[in-house]
């Protein structure tokens, strides 16, 4: 591995986040190897405050105590019932449109946003894509193009990371996928940067900014798993029923899925698709799911005639 490289981005990462620190900053903390770096040089030059967001006991939340502890800072951790949990998820959608797995994804980031207390949120967001973090990378016959997954995800900041933070009107930090530190995490090949664990450059990087050994040899748990987001909505959401609505024209059918929003003891996803709205609605059993079901098409009723009226 270079040397000259390692301290290209040593130097680069070190300078970008110094320059963000101009105020008090969050990190949206998970107490991993990306967060906690990024926490961890933000510490030099500015109070950073760390939000961490899990349900209780936690693998995320365990796991931000004991990295808050080792590098010597104070924690915000925010324990949230499975129920409560959920509800942020509603809430979530409300304000921005996603999937199941990337509502189970941003939810801690959600909640993380939604409590800080400064006016920039960073967060460690692009380290696995462009260091090669995911276990699917170290499979012999996967893919490894690292920059299409970087550039995948710069696309989606926008409509998830930044438009949470926007909420909020919090600044969005991301150092990882900044040009400059990508340009620098570039220099060296895609199998330097995942290596036999994944993401060696960056634990290199780690161990040369004093990063705990403990820290730097974390292996990745997905926030979604980390924080107890997928298994509170899963536990509480079970059935669901489906429908497709045709309207006359598609600009009907969108403002009809803005102006819907049921009330209800389920959970409504919806996406239009040309003249449709594809709607899921999920609730925690049977007689909750009719009822969720009945609101949502009652409201669709009645928003379609406010529409045409």
């Amino acid at each position: 591995m270079n040397d000259n490289h390692l301290k290209a981005l040593y130097t680069s990462l070190d300078n970008l986040i110094k320059n963000e620190c101009d105020q008090p900053i969050t990190v949206a903390f998970s107490g991993g190897i990306d967060s906690t770096l990024v926490a961890f040089i933000a510490n030099n030059y500015c109070d950073v405050e760390l939000i961490a967001v899990g349900i209780p006991g936690s693998h995320d939340l365990e796991a931000a105590k004991s990295a808050a502890k080792l590098i010597g800072m104070e924690l915000k951790a925010i324990e949230v019932s499975e129920n409560e949990m959920v509800k942020e998820g509603i809430e979530m959608q409300k304000v921005i449109n996603l999937n199941g797995m990337e509502t189970e994804f941003m939810l801690p980031f959600w909640i993380a946003a939604k409590n800080a207390s400064t006016s920039v949120l960073m967060c460690g967001q692009g380290a696995d894509e462009l260091f090669g973090g995911y276990a699917r990378f170290r499979k012999e016959d996967s893919e490894k193009n690292l920059s299409k997954e970087v550039d995948d995800l710069i696309k989606r900041i926008p409509d998830r990371e930044k438009s949470i933070t926007d909420s909020f009107n919090l600044k969005l930090s991301c150092p990882y996928l900044n040009k400059r530190i990508v340009k620098s995490a570039e220099m060296f090949t895609v199998e330097e940067r995942i290596g036999d664990i994944g993401k060696v450059v960056l634990r290199n990087i780690a161990t040369q900014f004093g990063l705990p050994e403990e820290i730097v040899n974390r292996k990745k748990k997905a926030a979604q798993y980390g924080s107890g987001s997928q298994k509170a909505i899963k536990k509480i959401i079970k059935h669901r029923i489906q429908f497709e609505i045709d309207f006359e024209s598609e600009e009907i059918a969108k403002a009809i899925e803005k102006a819907t929003e049921p009330e209800n003891l389920g959970w409504v996803e919806t996406r239009v698709d040309n003249k449709q709205i594809k709607a899921t609605v999920k609730a925690k059993n049977l007689g909750s799911l009719r009822e969720a079901a009945e609101d949502f098409m009652a409201c669709i009723s009645v928003a379609e005639k406010m529409t045409k009226e």
